[in-house]
């Protein structure tokens, strides 16, 4: 009889947990990045970013805190941080703005990582990015240490000429 009330408490306690689980994995997948539209400089310190998103959810999604870091030839470059938060309503697909301070901590390397940048050559330059914020029941996370930047702007839709348009301004 112990065994049977274990097996019913057990079961009352996973049951649950899977049920919480695959509503989650359904919220994930109905939260989407589809595109950085527009970055435009503010001041020496900061930038504008428009970006589209998709928001398929019944539940409010919060982008609380990102980062990006520019690495060229394993030396941090620049970083990259959101000002505020960002919210976008549930079940919406629009463009939101994103305001972010822009920190550059080696002046000449990024000086040389620009130039290597307009010439196409990507070869040394790298990017980690960390993402956090909240859909209803999921958490929004994702980070990535050190990636090409090739492989960062497929991720998020750019382009290298994205990138060096932002550098022309």
């Amino acid at each position: 009889m112990k065994k049977w009330l274990y097996c019913i408490l057990l079961t009352a306690m996973v049951l649950p947990m899977v049920s919480c689980r695959r509503a989650v994995e359904k919220a994930r997948r109905n939260i989407r990045l589809e595109a950085v539209e527009k970055v435009e400089r503010k001041g020496m310190g900061g930038a504008e970013a428009v970006v589209r998103v998709k928001n398929g959810t019944g539940y409010k999604l919060v982008l609380e805190r990102a980062k990006v870091d520019l690495f060229y030839a394993g030396s941090r470059v620049m970083s990259i941080i959101l000002h505020g938060r960002v919210e976008v309503p549930r079940r919406t697909t629009g463009s939101f703005t994103s305001l972010w301070r822009v920190r550059t901590t080696d002046p000449m390397a990024y000086y040389v990582m620009v130039k290597k940048i307009r010439e196409d050559d990507i070869s040394q330059v790298a990017v980690s990015f960390a993402v956090e914020g909240r859909g209803g029941p999921a958490s929004v996370k994702n980070s990535e240490e050190m990636v090409p930047l090739s492989e960062f702007l497929n991720i998020f839709g750019l382009s290298l000429q994205d990138v060096k348009n932002y550098l022309d301004e």
